[in-house]
């Protein structure tokens, strides 16, 4: 017995030597089942109204009526294929279906890279890409070193976990993503969690658990920087390389000495203070053939994971070639963490910020190239030295108040008396 009537499953014209014919199918619900329900009124004509078991039967039926009924061809055109009479039905109802400026092809290509993706989980995805982070002694190439690095990529994926754990990773599309990042209040929060989001699909694309990388056309969160980066002044660099020449922080004089002169940042040398990744004399070629200048051989360490090669000013080769005398290592092969905030606090700069030694460099080395004594006005030359982009240092290095080209050149020739 019938129930009611829902809704319409479809509306389509069929075109006749004697005019246009509005056909309507409507989806009609019995008790515990349905069909569907195709009506017409042809001109002249007997009524069609018909029930079937499928849209697509009724569909069929519109189109072999729209065929015997168009003989003059208003609807149709004759041509030769190789498909059969139920290929071609389905090709016409799939047409009749395409989304606007969508072809045929371009769905089926669509539809060979969703059906090539693995199926997995978001949860378990993100236990893999877990593991393939964490370095561990069985992952000695994994990039999450450190605890706090794994407590806060946790942290940003929890919530993520919680909405869309169990949903598989090919059917997540960008909608399902923003509010993960774009509710927080920091703008460098957002910008955190986003880089960390956007670093996990991509690499689920690279494993084939999605077809596209779904966050390619987001945004990047836009931080402000309310203050240039800390520099520290002539006086606070040589308290600091005359502290690191006392005997009980020697060992860190290389360290140093390498933040201050060639502005690396301090994991590129000390890898998370890991002995095995740390800097060695083996990438340096402090005393080179013929012209070239003395440089070091960057491997992928640090936050960059640079592999550029870095030339090294004279007043830095004079205090590398005498730590190496010495026997020293480039970076503390024990205790070296502590050894670094006990030398800061003892030259009053407990409070300088990580990479403010790498800012510091590359500030005075903008007023003064201590390899041509002149003004640094090649960008490309700062690009291969200290592995940053132009728009970063036009923003945080040239304009820093109080540096001047005098006070660079003491930088760079001065402060070579404190071995």
């Amino acid at each position: 017995m019938k129930k009611k009537q829902d809704r319409i499953a479809f509306d389509m014209d069929g075109m006749t030597t004697i005019g246009k014919v509005r056909f309507r199918c409507r989806r009609v619900k019995y008790n515990g089942y349905e069909k569907f329900r195709l009506s017409a009124n042809p001109p002249q004509e007997k009524r069609i109204d018909r029930e079937f078991e499928s849209e697509e039967q009724a569909r069929s039926f519109f189109h072999r009526w729209q065929a015997d009924n168009d003989p003059i061809g208003q609807g149709y055109r004759q041509t030769m294929t190789r498909l059969t009479q139920k290929q071609l039905q389905d090709a016409t109802d799939a047409f009749d279906r395409l989304p606007q400026h969508s072809t045929l092809l371009e769905l089926v290509k669509q539809y060979d890279l969703t059906k090539q993706t693995t199926l997995i989980t978001l949860s378990d995805a993100w236990k893999e890409y877990r593991l393939f982070n964490i370095r561990t002694d069985e992952n000695r190439d994994g990039s999450w070193v450190s605890k706090s690095t794994i407590i806060e990529q946790d942290f940003v994926f929890k919530p993520i976990l919680a909405s869309l754990g169990s949903k598989i990773i090919k059917d997540i599309c960008t909608e399902d993503l923003p509010n993960f990042w774009q509710t927080k209040k920091s703008d460098q929060t957002r910008l955190n969690h986003f880089k960390k989001i956007k670093s996990f699909f991509s690499w689920c694309l690279l494993k084939d658990y999605h077809f596209k990388d779904i966050l390619a056309l987001e945004k990047t969160p836009k931080v402000k920087r309310h203050e240039l980066p800390q520099v520290l002044t002539l006086d606070q660099a040589k308290r600091l390389l005359e502290a690191s020449s006392r005997p009980k922080y020697r060992t860190l004089k290389p360290f140093v000495a390498l933040c201050l002169f060639a502005g690396l940042r301090a994991g590129e040398i000390h890898a998370g203070w890991n002995k095995e990744d740390a800097l060695k004399w083996e990438d340096f070629t402090l005393i080179p053939d013929g012209k070239e200048k003395p440089f070091l051989s960057l491997p992928f360490v640090g936050k960059m994971k640079s592999s550029r090669n870095v030339d090294l000013p004279p007043i830095l080769v004079e205090i590398l070639l005498k730590a190496k005398e010495d026997n020293l290592d480039v970076v503390p092969s024990k205790n070296g963490v502590n050894l670094w905030k006990k030398l800061r606090k003892e030259s009053g700069l407990s409070s300088i910020k990580p990479n403010t030694l790498r800012h510091t460099a590359i500030s005075f080395f903008y007023r003064h190239n201590p390899f041509t004594n002149e003004e640094t006005l090649d960008e490309s030359l700062m690009t291969k030295q200290f592995g940053n982009s132009e728009e970063v240092r036009d923003r945080h290095y040239k304009n820093v108040k109080g540096l001047t080209i005098t006070d660079a050149k003491k930088y760079w020739n001065k402060l070579t008396a404190l071995k």
